[in-house]
C-alpha cells in the first residue's frame, strides 16, 4: 500500500485516488497533494506522481516496480473476484434451475397428510349420470371448455375436482357422447394416456392397463408414474368407466414418494360407483 505523508503531523494518508487533498489525521491540507503537483507538471501523469511522492509505509519513496506490482494486482484481485462472482452465479444457477424447480414443485405436490386416511371421508354423488365417490378432501366444479374436434363429438360434459395443495390431485370428468358416436374403452384408454403425453408438463410416462370390473361395468385401470416439468416424480391412477353412451374419467396424481397418497388413491378407486 502507499501514501501520501502529512508534513505538518507525520501521519500516512492511503493514496487511493488523485483526489486526496487533506490529511485524515489533522485535517490540514496536504502540501505534495497531486492538484497542486500536476500544476507545475502538466506533461505528468497520476502514476508519475505516485513514483515521485508516495512512499510506503516505512517512509520509504515507493518504486515505480512497486506501484505496477500493486496495480497489477489490484486488477487481478478484482478480476479474480468477478470470475469467482460469475463462477457462483452460474454454479447457483444451474443448480438452483434443477434444485429450486423441485424445491417448488414439492411445494405445489406436498405429501398426504397420514391423518387423511383415519378421518371422516366425504363422500359425492355428482354429475347427471350420477357418479358416487368418497375422498379425504371436497370435490368441487370444475368444468373448462372442451376443444372443438372433441365439442362436436359430446352432447354433454362435467368435470370436478379438488383444490391443488391438498396433497394429491383428483379430477372426474363425465361425457356424455352423441348416438352416432363410438364410445370404445379401450379408445378411451389410449386417448387418455395420449392426453398426458401432449400435455408438454409430461415426460418419461411409464404405465401398466389393466381391465377390470367397476359397479358392474367393464372398466380399465391406468397405474404408472411420470416425471411432471422435469422435478419431480408423480404416480397417478386413471380409471375409465364406459357405459352405452356415457363415459367416465377420474384421474388421480400424487407425488411417488408419498406411500399415503398411495393407500388413499386405492381407496377411493374402490368406492366408486356408477348409481
Amino acid at each position: 500500500m502507499i501514501y501520501l505523508k502529512c508534513k505538518s503531523c507525520g501521519h500516512y494518508n492511503e493514496l487511493r485516488s488523485e483526489f486526496l487533498t487533506f490529511c485524515g489525521q489533522c485535517e490540514k491540507k496536504l502540501e505534495n497533494n497531486y492538484s497542486e503537483w500536476k500544476n507545475k507538471r502538466p506533461e505528468s501523469n497520476f502514476e508519475d506522481f505516485q513514483q515521485e511522492v508516495a512512499v510506503e509505509t516505512n517512509g520509504v519513496k515507493t518504486s515505480r516496480l512497486t506501484i505496477l506490482k500493486q496495480r497489477y494486482l489490484k486488477q487481478v484481485g478484482r478480476r479474480g473476484v468477478l470470475l469467482t462472482l460469475i463462477l457462483v452465479i452460474g454454479v447457483a444457477a444451474v443448480a438452483g434451475g434443477y434444485f429450486g424447480k423441485r424445491v417448488v414443485y414439492g411445494m405445489i405436490f406436498p405429501k398426504l397428510n397420514k391423518a387423511s386416511l383415519y378421518k371422516s371421508w366425504e363422500t359425492a354423488v355428482i354429475g347427471r349420470q350420477a357418479l358416487e365417490i368418497s375422498t379425504p378432501m371436497h370435490l368441487g366444479v370444475d368444468d373448462k371448455p372442451l376443444i372443438p374436434e372433441i365439442a362436436q363429438l359430446v352432447e354433454y360434459a362435467k368435470s370436478y375436482r379438488n383444490r391443488g395443495d391438498d396433497g394429491m390431485q383428483i379430477e372426474v370428468n363425465m361425457y356424455s357422447y352423441r348416438p352416432n358416436i363410438s364410445n370404445d374403452l379401450e379408445v378411451a384408454g389410449v386417448a387418455a394416456a395420449d392426453e398426458m403425453k401432449k400435455s408438454g408438463e409430461i415426460s418419461d410416462l411409464k404405465y401398466t392397463s389393466s381391465p377390470v370390473m367397476q359397479s358392474g361395468i367393464d372398466a380399465l385401470l391406468q397405474q404408472g408414474t411420470f416425471a411432471f416439468k422435469n422435478a419431480i416424480r408423480l404416480s397417478f391412477c386413471n380409471l375409465l368407466l364406459v357405459s352405452g353412451q356415457h363415459r367416465w374419467q377420474i384421474a388421480i396424481r400424487y407425488r411417488e414418494d408419498d406411500t399415503t397418497a398411495s393407500l388413499a388413491a386405492q381407496r377411493i378407486i374402490k368406492s366408486i360407483r356408477i348409481k
